[in-house]
């Protein structure tokens, strides 16, 4: 498997990774907020400010234009959050050695993503029209609140704030977000924006060290960029351990909502984190738990009970948590909540088949191995090692899990304690 090369100078990281195993060469470009230093709202809306062109900025609109004579697809910005940091994602995708002028196109596409982030700067100033600026605030409103789709999230979120991990709370980072416009400080912002960390990935079939230079290249400007915001970079997004230690562990909250259906969340810290000599055991377990549709509960609770439309586990690495997600009617919930128990404790307790490790093994190296065939998990991959600052290689990782016994499995699954149950309930089914 190929690995990447890497150059950094200052904040700005280049990692690129030349090989001829796609038709299409891929540039990310990540912004990391770290640690909430920059308000959560206003990073997002000035990052779509800078990277979503709209009909209302005749020059973003030929910025785009000019990407499309490049043969670039349409340009995706994602944010996600890694643990305590918030990442922007920004991608771009241009067929291979199929079209001319390959090398021309790739160096015009990493100029036209630096004059997309830089322009403020060489135009001295964050000056967007004031219609534009209202549309994003409108945005970040739409995005801060959930809606019934996501209700997974909100109660995952509610185990989150009990844990310790809390940032000021949506309606504060949108009223941040509105006295950050309305006093002018756009600018101040943007300039802390430029001030994160900064990596750039380019994949495909070119030579290592003059794409390296493109970039550097195309993004010097960064080197120039001096601090504005001052006293501004205090942390936003804070974790207290604190916080969960006086409470009880196990503790079972309930919490009514306009909601159809009960939505449970049960959070669970592990205590071994990413790259650590255990953490392929973790995964396994894992896998067996939740994360697959072959997984103990999907096949308890959903095909042979029929509780629930859907159970799954999501490993948290940069938290060290591990949640178990699902809804179900009312009248199931103290059966749901013991099925977990159980499954959970069969698992402690090593009754583990050795065909079903071993479908599970072969389930995740298939997972992993495949994920490691689309540009965009290695990205992503590579960026989890970035931010969790460990060495483990996928392949490390791979022979790691081939690897892995019951007995480590049971071993990980008694380590992790039980601490929250979180329960959306119905109104109307409480108030009947």
């Amino acid at each position: 498997m190929q690995s990447f090369i890497t150059d950094q100078h200052n904040q700005l990281s280049v990692h690129v990774m030349p090989t001829r195993q796609y038709v299409s060469r891929y540039i990310h470009l990540s912004i990391v907020n770290e640690q909430g230093r920059i308000p959560a709202a206003v990073f997002m809306v000035i990052v779509r400010l800078l990277f979503n062109p709209r009909r209302g900025s005749p020059d973003k609109r030929q910025l785009l234009q000019r990407l499309w004579t490049c043969y670039m697809d349409g340009l995706g910005c994602d944010f996600e959050y890694k643990g305590d940091a918030q990442l922007a994602s920004i991608r771009l995708r241009t067929p291979g050695s199929l079209l001319p002028r390959l090398e021309t196109r790739t160096k015009e596409a990493l100029g036209l993503l630096a004059e997309l982030l830089l322009g403020p700067v060489s135009n001295d100033g964050f000056d967007f029209d004031e219609t534009l600026v209202q549309e994003e605030i409108g945005w970040a409103e739409h995005h801060a609140g959930y809606d019934v789709s996501e209700w997974d999230k909100v109660v995952r979120g509610r185990c989150l704030e009990w844990l310790g991990y809390a940032d000021q709370g949506r309606d504060a980072e949108l009223e941040k977000l509105r006295d950050c416009v309305r006093d002018g400080e756009l600018p101040e912002w943007y300039r802390e924006v430029l001030r994160c960390p900064i990596h750039i990935h380019v994949i495909g079939d070119f030579e290592p060290d003059p794409m390296i230079a493109h970039v550097l290249a195309a993004f010097r400007a960064l080197n120039e960029v001096e601090g504005a915001a001052g006293d501004k970079q205090a942390s936003y997004l804070t974790h207290d351990p604190q916080t969960a230690e006086r409470r009880e562990a196990d503790e079972l909250m309930m919490e009514l909502v306009d909601v159809q259906q009960c939505k449970i969340n049960v959070a669970f810290t592990t205590g071994v984190g990413f790259g650590s000599s255990n953490y392929p055991a973790l995964f396994l377990f894992h896998s067996l738990f939740g994360a697959t549709p072959a997984s103990r509960l999907q096949y308890r609770l959903r095909e042979r009970k029929q509780w629930v439309y859907q159970i799954y586990s999501t490993l948290d690495d940069y938290r060290g948590t591990l949640h178990v997600t699902t809804g179900t009617s009312s009248g199931y919930v103290t059966e749901v909540l013991e099925a977990i128990d159980a499954e959970w404790l069969q698992l402690c307790s090593g009754d583990i088949q050795e065909q079903e490790l071993h479908r599970a093994i072969q389930n995740v190296l298939h997972y992993v191995q495949v994920g490691y065939d689309l540009p965009e998990q290695v990205i992503t991959l590579h960026i989890d090692r970035l931010l969790n600052q460990v060495s483990m290689t996928t392949p490390q990782f791979l022979d790691a899990i081939a690897g892995v016994t019951s007995e480590q499995v049971a071993e990980v699954a008694a380590g992790m304690k039980k601490e929250v149950t979180w329960i959306l309930y119905p109104e109307s089914e409480y108030s009947a």
